[in-house]
């Protein structure tokens, strides 16, 4: 499960990056007219910072899932692994 909310917070996090680039390249005058025109949600430091936030939530759940997997990943003990099927004799 961890993995896969990583990997959708990764896609809002890019979503969250272009309406930043978006408001950005309006304050310059290179985008038309941004969908929030005034208030908080009009600022592109806010988009930005979101999506970081967003994807280190995402860099810390995929962390996270890795880090249980590989502790779920129990080594079998010696006496339980199979023998080889030939044996051979050292003479």
């Amino acid at each position: 499960m961890a993995l896969l909310a990583a990997s959708l917070l990764t896609m809002v996090a890019i979503c969250l990056a272009s309406l930043g680039v978006w408001r950005f390249c309006q304050d310059i005058d290179l985008a038309g007219d941004f969908i929030f025109a005034d208030g908080f949600l009009s600022h592109w430091q806010v988009w930005i910072g979101a999506a970081v936030l967003v994807q280190y939530t995402g860099w810390r759940l995929t962390r996270y899932a890795r880090k249980v997997r590989a502790d779920a990943a129990v080594p079998v003990p010696e006496e339980t692994k199979p023998l080889p099927s030939r044996v051979a004799a050292n003479i």
